[in-house]
C-alpha cells in the first residue's frame, strides 16, 4: 500500500489515506503483508506475519481503548461511582424546575378564571413524592453503571471509543 501511495500526488495519498485510515498514528500501518516473502514455509512467515497483527493490534488497544477503560474503572467507589453526586444534583435540579412548571401553569390557568392560586405545590406531598422517586431512580442507575464497570458490560464501549476521534 505504501508503494501505491507514494505514486499518487501530496493530495491524494492524502484524501486515500484519511479515507482507509492509513495516518501517521494508525499501528496498523507499519504492517508489511510482504515482510516474510523470502522465508521458507518450515520458517512459518504466516505465524510471524500473524505476531506482527497481534501487536498492531495490542497497540491499537493500548493506545486508544486502555486509557478510557482505565478512566471509566476509576470512577468506581465503595457504593456506587464518582458521578452520583452531580447526578442527585441534576435529578433535584430537574424535579425543582419541574415542580415550578407546574405551579405556575396552575396559578396561570386559575388567573383566567380570576382567582388567585394558593396552593403551594412545592411543598405537596406529590412533589416530594416525585423528588424521592427520581432520586431513588438516580441511585439505581449509578448502582447498575457500577455494575457494568465492574463486570465490563459497558454496551458498546469499543464503538463509542472510537466515535472520540482518539
Amino acid at each position: 500500500m505504501k508503494d501505491y501511495m507514494m505514486q499518487l500526488s501530496e493530495r491524494s495519498a492524502y484524501e486515500v489515506g484519511n479515507f482507509y485510515g492509513y495516518s501517521a498514528g494508525n499501528p496498523y500501518a507499519a504492517i508489511n503483508p510482504n515482510k516474510y516473502n523470502y522465508m521458507k514455509k518450515k520458517d512459518m512467515p504466516g505465524d510471524k506475519l500473524y505476531a506482527d497483527l497481534i501487536r498492531a493490534q495490542t497497540q491499537d488497544y493500548n493506545q486508544r481503548f486502555a486509557p478510557i477503560e482505565n478512566f471509566m474503572a476509576g470512577q468506581i467507589t465503595a457504593t456506587g461511582t464518582k458521578s452520583l453526586g452531580a447526578d442527585l444534583d441534576r435529578t433535584r435540579s430537574n424535579v425543582g424546575t419541574a415542580i415550578t412548571n407546574v405551579q405556575g401553569q396552575q396559578d396561570r390557568n386559575m388567573g383566567r378564571m380570576g382567582l388567585q392560586g394558593t396552593t403551594n405545590m412545592a411543598n405537596s406531598t406529590t412533589a416530594v413524592g416525585g423528588l424521592v422517586g427520581g432520586l431513588n431512580d438516580t441511585r439505581l442507575r449509578d448502582a447498575d453503571r457500577r455494575q457494568s464497570l465492574l463486570s465490563g458490560s459497558l454496551s458498546g464501549i469499543a464503538q463509542k471509543a472510537r466515535s472520540t476521534g482518539s
